[in-house]
């Protein structure tokens, strides 16, 4: 445990390294701290020796460390007053109609990246608990067909593919009332247990050899059952961070670091995908589907006071916009791609 001071001290490094990225000495405490310059000298080696400063070998002067940044957003973290600038910049990019899932999501990845300078990443839905809610086959030419797959969050999938010459558009309309009858209205990840399990054993009750048209249900479906992901800013980290543009990877990790009861998470350094960096995400509310989650990526010492509470304020607004969205598509009973 530390005291009432030392927490004082420690947040108060915290915010001077924030704005000046500069080791904090004793004397720039002074003027905010009710206390001497001995006293407050002898609690910065508490709690350096706590490990939640540290010492910059250039300088006499202290650091937030990884294990000070965790206790600050543990125990002490509010969110901040967010500044008008901001506000307006967030409201604005929401401003006017928007007639596609795709495109909001995409206006809160680049809104965060703008007011943070940071890497963001937004995720609809968990892909597994999304609903099938319409599918469709659509022949091409004499061999291409084109699989349409639209979930219950208004999100479409395309999947273009090669008809197997032992196959007809006949067969194609067969398959398609199979889907409709067995697997609209089903969880994606259910659906991929069924295409394992039940739908072999119905396919053998329409065709005499199911070989081609199993491999036709996996070839459309191929890619459903993947994360997708929509990023903005990647190119504001170094080269060397060159991991970000694998966003499958990316998309996987956040799922396996927010996959529990909290909306916001902040992890710190991480020896996985984030390793010497820090994944900041909160998730928001999609209405009557569940929730998606935004994220933004940087090194350790950032401003979290100010980034989480950016992040807070669109995750807000967005949930707001999407509220508009989906009572418009619900109440004309069909949903606009």
């Amino acid at each position: 445990m530390i005291t009432e001071r030392q927490k004082e001290i420690l947040n108060k490094i915290i915010s001077l390294y924030a704005s000046e990225r500069i080791p904090i000495a004793s004397k720039a405490l002074q003027d905010s701290i009710d206390a001497s310059s001995a006293t407050i000298r002898n609690d910065m080696k508490a709690l350096e020796d706590l490990g939640l400063i540290q010492k910059e070998h250039t300088s006499s002067g202290r650091i937030p460390s990884v294990a000070g940044y965790r206790y600050f957003i543990e125990n002490d973290f509010e969110l901040d007053k967010i500044s008008e600038s901001d506000l307006f910049q967030v409201t604005k990019a929401f401003d006017g109609e928007f007639v596609r899932l795709s495109d909001l999501l995409k206006t809160a990845a680049d809104t965060l990246s703008k007011l943070t300078g940071l890497p963001s990443f937004v995720l609809n839905v968990p892909q597994r608990e999304q609903e099938l809610r319409r599918f469709e086959l659509v022949m091409l030419d004499n061999h291409s067909v084109l699989a349409i797959f639209t979930l219950n969050t208004g999100e479409v999938r395309t999947n273009q593919f090669v008809l197997p010459k032992s196959l007809s558009e006949s067969d194609l309309s067969t398959v398609k009332q199979i889907v409709n009858d067995r697997l609209l209205g089903k969880k994606i990840l259910d659906i991929h247990y069924s295409l394992r399990t039940e739908i072999p054993q119905i396919l053998s009750h329409y065709f005499m050899v199911i070989n081609d048209v199993v491999k036709l249900f996996e070839v459309a479906f191929d890619g459903i059952f993947e994360e997708t992901i929509v990023s903005a800013g990647k190119e504001n980290l170094p080269g060397r961070y060159a991991i970000l543009n694998k966003e499958s990877l990316i998309a996987q990790e956040i799922r396996q670091i927010t996959d529990n009861n909290e909306l916001r998470t902040v992890e710190f350094n991480d020896q996985r995908l984030f390793k010497d960096l820090t994944l900041i995400s909160q998730k928001f509310l999609i209405p009557y589907r569940g929730f998606g989650t935004m994220a933004v990526v940087g090194t350790i010492e950032l401003d979290y006071q100010k980034l989480i509470s950016i992040i807070d304020l669109t995750a807000k607004v967005l949930t707001m916009k999407l509220t508009d969205y989906y009572r418009y598509l619900d109440g004309n009973h069909y949903e606009i791609h």
